[in-house]
């Protein structure tokens, strides 16, 4: 895949998503309807797919079917390790920082939250950003330049939300939404990479969704060092992959 495949995805992403949010915009704004109502939401919901559905047109490689079964299922054992570091990192990060779980957030909710924010309202994006867009990026430049480059177009992809009143993303600045984004995309941009796959990605996505949700956020200096050390995790973990190749491209030569 190459430059022209990421414009064609963020050309088709966009024009979804945004021709959806900001149709819902407009009807909570101008109209009798509000946010959550039925009709507003089902189009909201075909916005959130926005970065799936233009996925599924950039996949390449024939026969098609052959190439989407790779590109959904495709995956490496030891990546599974790699996930599950990030969860407990995040989860310590976000757990010791709050010391204060939601009451609302039950088992049931906690589960019932996952599955929709893994499948419906976040983690079905990880189609678009970590299968097509990120690792495009990460073969042109470096892999925290492509992070970098990806959460910053990932945050203006959100921006209609701040217009749409009553979105919860209103209750959060616009710059911490889009900072947490850019830190996002340097974890989920190593998990993919260690383990090449989506749905390890869409689960990772949801359960940080779902954990900012269970936990009362507060912003203090045990999250501001847990999202660092974090963020340094995955920076090394890069650079242990680019000094493996180097090597095993020196034993070949």
């Amino acid at each position: 895949m190459d430059i022209k495949v990421a414009v064609k995805y963020l050309i088709i992403t966009f024009a979804i998503t945004y021709a959806c949010w900001w149709s819902v915009a407009a009807l909570v704004a101008f109209t009798p309807l509000a946010y959550g109502d039925v009709l507003p939401a089902i189009i909201y919901i075909i916005g959130n797919f926005g970065p799936a559905i233009a996925a599924l047109f950039c996949i390449e490689g024939r026969p098609y079917l052959r190439s989407l079964r790779a590109f959904l299922f495709s995956y490496k054992k030891r990546g599974v390790w790699i996930f599950l570091l990030f969860v407990a990192l995040v989860a310590l990060t976000l757990g010791l920082s709050s010391m204060e779980w939601n009451p609302q957030m039950t088992a049931l909710n906690f589960f019932i939250t996952l599955l929709g924010s893994t499948f419906i309202y976040g983690g079905e994006e990880e189609l678009g950003w970590r299968g097509i867009l990120q690792p495009i990026l990460s073969k042109k430049i470096s892999f925290p330049l492509a992070a970098l480059v990806c959460g910053l177009i990932w945050a203006l992809w959100h921006l209609p939300l701040w217009f749409i009143e009553g979105h919860p993303n209103q209750s959060m600045p616009f710059w911490l939404q889009a900072t947490l984004g850019i830190f996002l995309c340097f974890w989920l941009g190593i998990i993919h990479e260690r383990a090449k796959c989506i749905p390890l990605c869409m689960l990772f996505h949801g359960l940080v969704n779902v954990l900012l949700s269970s936990f009362v956020l507060k912003l203090n200096w045990i999250l501001i060092t847990g999202i660092i050390v974090t963020t340094a995790v995955s920076i090394v973990l890069w650079l242990l992959d680019v000094r493996k190749n180097k090597k095993a491209l020196n034993d070949t030569d």
